[in-house]
């Protein structure tokens, strides 16, 4: 025992020189103004460069403003304040992703614009500014570098929602994932001092760079690009658990960045709880349990098949049994424990039904939705650096409790899957205010009551404009159903349409559903209107191709293609579709030109690759023969085009048409198609009227007409 004892003091006195030297270290280095690692760089992610989102005016009383970049308004709303806060004037910035923006609206409706007219009327002797700093698709490692502009305009409060935007960009953690927890721990203690942030400078390493190697960071563009915007929605996702993992710890230290960034110039943070839809928003991408053998995934896409044929006849019970069946054999299946909490919530056993949407969420392969994992970030971060915390969820779960009797979160207080309703967003501003009472930087006054809050209410529904309204619900619904999401866009789609708005995209979103429901005279006509509404949209013009494809109408949908491959001449896309289209037709010859086309465009392509060889196939030739094509185009007055024509240069050298030639009506309906070659006529000629019709059909050989009907 006295061994043991007399060896720990040895141990003790020896380490005590070690320690003091670091004490004294740490001293030295705060006098001198080396401020701790976190205040500095993400050993996470750098950017290529950084572009301000405040910029500099001058109002016309000689007020220096700070007013939103013209470059950033895109994806933040136009906000300005004067560079100098005021006296007696409390500043605080939202900041966040796209629910802190306001989407699928904007300011006007978001928890921000809540604040801003609320907080007066609690409050009447201070003078409140709120200025949203939320930006579409930013998670929080790009929030960080948003507050620490911030932080040298004078803020008071920052409230934080953040959470829902981690997995949107693609990266990884290189050799981050390759050290042991243990040695990570250690690691993120050092980053905070000041004795690392010295040494990271000396070094040349950013600041809070803990990592065992710089080149490790995950180099990132200086505005999001999303992987939902490279692919066809959420196919480019894949299970990665240890991703996932690197994702939250990195999500942790973002918050306690900005925690500290916050302190260092003695603003407060609150944090909000990022709470979702759970009822009514199914897995964006599920994925069979890994080491699951073929037979195993053939029988739970079975039982999964039979619980849908059993949910649509409200046999509850035996849907149930099918999934848990199905679960007991595919456990991390999202859609499977979706559908599960679904009938348990149709047999009212709510507790079990919201354990399972749960779980679904947090199976989601495409996370669209704050995890769970993130949540408790969120909470422990908030815990642990006594900062304030607004537990959104909670609010929406005691809402959902006292309208509907139970605690699951769905329609009533989402638009899509985590985008609050305009009264989500009331409820949120409500409980901000709460918390800042709580930490006493709000006192409310005798004014404050509900019926002060009833007049807010009024006031900001009324200041919305239905039009906007009723396109923002579109756009989503098209957002949605690309993703994938038909059951979520449909309703969307079909609130748009209701609104008895005339809109394109309205229009476009309707048409699609009803082309998947199969009402394609319904989809036709909406087409049309959509395409009345906006003919120089590429966009409309190629999914009515598509549609159009899909009824076997070629002609049409060929020339709808080739116009949409001149309105946007360098999309991919509508280069192939109308290769596509014509291989359909049996033109290899210009459907090969146009697959050429969107190679050079898009040179990795497997399925662009894949058709330039079945048409060479087709055509039997040597395509490195062909003739370049050309265009002539001619336009009406508006600037629309009355005629596109597909040229080639004949032996003599003048230009004639070859592949085929299209005229259009001003207000963008298709008028004629004919297929050429070598300058004559040879194939079909479709006419058709303003309203759509076919008027006329022939077919041309060498020139001459040998069928008409």
């Amino acid at each position: 025992m006295g061994s043991k004892t007399t060896r720990i003091k040895r141990i003790f006195f020896s380490l005590t020189p070690v320690v003091g030297l670091a004490i004294l270290t740490e001293i030295l280095l705060a006098i001198v103004g080396v401020s701790p690692g976190l205040d500095g760089g993400d050993p996470f992610v750098g950017f290529v460069s950084s572009v301000p989102l405040f910029v500099e005016q001058t109002d016309d009383r000689g007020e220096t403003l700070m007013v939103t970049g013209a470059n950033k308004r895109s994806i933040f709303n136009l906000q300005s304040f004067p560079r100098e806060k005021p006296p007696d004037t409390y500043r605080i910035f939202t900041l966040g992703g796209s629910t802190t923006y306001g989407r699928p609206y904007s300011d006007e409706t978001s928890f921000s614009r809540w604040l801003r007219e609320l907080l007066p009327l609690a409050e009447g002797d201070r003078q409140w500014e709120v200025i949203n700093a939320g930006g579409i698709s930013y998670a929080s490692y790009r929030l960080a570098g948003v507050m620490e502009e911030l932080c040298r305009y004078q803020p008071d409060l920052f409230v934080l929602y953040t959470g829902h935007n981690e997995f949107l960009e693609e990266r990884t953690y290189g050799q981050l994932r390759d050290v042991p927890g243990p040695i990570k721990s250690i690691m993120g203690l050092a980053a905070r001092t000041r004795t690392w942030a010295a040494l990271s400078q000396l070094l040349g390493r950013p600041q809070g760079d803990a990592s065992p190697d710089v080149s490790s960071r995950a180099r990132l563009p200086a505005e999001v690009q999303a992987k939902l915007d490279h692919s066809a929605g959420p196919a480019r996702y894949e299970r990665d658990d240890e991703l996932r993992k690197g994702v939250v710890e990195h999500f942790e230290y973002s918050l306690r960045r900005m925690v500290k960034m916050a302190r260092s110039v003695e603003a407060e943070v609150i944090f909000v709880t990022p709470a979702s839809n759970l009822k009514d928003c199914s897995p964006f991408k599920s994925q069979h349990t890994e080491g699951l053998s073929e037979r195993g995934r053939s029988e739970s896409e079975r039982l999964l098949a039979a619980a849908h044929r059993h949910i649509e006849a409200a046999r509850w019970l035996e849907a149930l049994d099918s999934l848990d069946r199905a679960i007991g054999i595919d456990p991390r299946h999202a859609e499977l424990h979706y559908r599960r909490g679904r009938v348990l919530f149709a047999l009212e056993r709510y507790e079990e039904a919201e354990s399972a949407l749960i779980q679904a969420r947090d199976e989601d392969v495409c996370p669209l939705r704050a995890l769970g994992a993130t949540q408790r970030v969120v909470e422990d971060v908030a815990q642990d650096v006594g900062a304030g915390l607004v537990d959104f969820v909670g609010v929406i779960e005691r809402e959902s409790r006292s309208r509907d009797g139970h605690d699951i979160a769905g329609d009533a207080f989402f638009l899509d899957h985590l985008h609050p309703t305009i009264e989500g967003h009331r409820l949120l501003a409500l409980a901000i205010m709460e918390k800042m009472t709580d930490r006493g930087i709000l006192t409310p006054g005798s004014g404050w009551s509900d019926r002060a809050i009833a007049g807010v209410a009024e006031r900001v529904e009324a200041s919305i404009d239905p039009n906007l309204q009723a396109r923002a619900l579109a756009n989503l619904a098209l957002v949605l159903d690309w993703a994938g999401k038909e059951e979520d866009s449909r309703r969307l789609a079909q609130r748009a349409l209701e609104s008895g708005i005339e809109d394109p995209t309205i229009f476009l979103i309707a048409a699609r559903h009803h082309a998947k429901e199969g009402n394609s005279d319904d989809a036709l006509a909406l087409f049309r209107r959509a395409l009345k509404g906006n003919p120089g949209d590429p966009v409309i013009h190629s999914q009515l191709g598509l549609f159009l494809s899909g009824r076997r109408e070629l002609e049409a949908a060929a020339a709808h293609f080739f116009l949409a491959s001149l309105i946007w001449e360098n999309n991919t896309t509508y280069h192939q579709q109308l290769g596509f289209v014509m291989s359909m037709r049996g033109r290899h010859e210009i459907a090969l030109l146009s697959l050429l086309e969107a190679r050079r465009l898009d040179p990795n392509s497997p399925k662009i690759e894949q058709r330039i060889k079945a048409a060479r196939a087709a055509l039997g030739a040597d395509d490195r023969l062909l003739p370049p094509a050309e265009l002539s185009v001619t336009r009406y007055p508006s600037g629309y085009p009355e005629t596109i024509a597909q040229t080639q240069t004949d032996a003599s050298g003048r230009q004639v048409v070859h592949g085929i030639w299209t005229q259009w009506f001003d207000g963008g309906g298709l008028r004629q198609f004919v297929d050429y070659v070598h300058g004559r006529p040879h194939g079909v000629s479709v006419t058709w009227d303003e309203s759509g019709e076919i008027v006329e059909r022939q077919t041309y050989r060498q020139g001459e007409v040998i069928g008409s009907e």
